[in-house]
């Protein structure tokens, strides 16, 4: 008799255990099909939020109106890069790295010209610089750009020739997808750094010379030289 009872409570044991193990089995595959629902969605919303900021860029909204785009980070970089064109000399320039020293170069280019447009925040003439319809990231996109691709809180796309390797960079902020600026813009311009590599120059001396090529024959009075690492005086 008791075995018999040994027997049926093993029999119990056995029974609730696999019973477990196929709940658990169950749970982990919901849990997979969540998760594969989430990351599909996201990419969705990303190619959405892509290309709805896309649309304002084109459409030459105040730069303000891309606030809602980009993280928070970014935005205090691009008040932070701002304040370093307007205030920072040479030397303290040539330490940053080459996407913000050309960034900050540009900036000076378009404070000589007086270049900027009437209505304008001038709070945000470095983020017009960085995200507007002639800006650096632009010219990224104007290339042509691979599939977008989502990896749990970060999204990215790169170039069609090298999907892999990824030149836009979003971070997913609570329910939207947000540009992550600091880490797209070195992204953006490492192509270019290859022009100085081949010619060994300094950050400081492709940044001029970039510039140069750019605005040489539209503003005939800068000198794009070693002038343009110092603050633009006050005029």
């Amino acid at each position: 008799m008791h075995y018999k009872k040994n027997t049926i409570f093993a029999l119990l044991i056995a029974v609730l255990f696999f019973a477990c193990a196929g709940s658990n089995n169950e749970t982990a595959s919901s849990d997979a099909v969540t998760y594969r629902q989430s990351q599909e969605e996201k990419l969705a919303l990303l190619e959405k939020t892509y290309a709805t900021m896309q649309e304002k860029v084109m459409a030459n909204v105040p730069p303000e109106s891309l606030l809602e785009f980009i993280t928070d980070s970014s935005r205090y970089w691009m008040d932070s890069l701002q304040l370093y064109a307007k205030t920072s000399p040479k030397a303290d320039v040539e330490t940053k790295q080459f996407c913000e020293i050309l960034a900050v170069l540009f900036y000076r280019v378009n404070e000589y010209e007086k270049a900027w447009k009437p209505n304008m925040n001038s709070d945000y003439r470095m983020l017009s610089l960085v995200t507007g319809k002639a800006g650096l990231i632009q010219r990224a996109a104007g290339l042509k750009l691979g599939p977008f691709e989502v990896k749990n809180d970060r999204g990215s796309v790169g170039l069609a020739n090298s999907p892999k390797v990824p030149v836009i960079i979003f971070k997913w902020d609570d329910q939207n997808w947000k540009m992550d600026l600091r880490a797209t813009l070195p992204l953006v311009t490492k192509g270019l750094e290859s022009i100085g590599a081949k010619k060994n120059w300094t950050n400081t001396e492709l940044a001029l010379y970039l510039l140069e090529k750019e605005f040489h024959y539209k503003y005939t009075d800068i000198k794009f030289d070693e002038t343009l690492l110092d603050p633009v005086p006050e005029f």
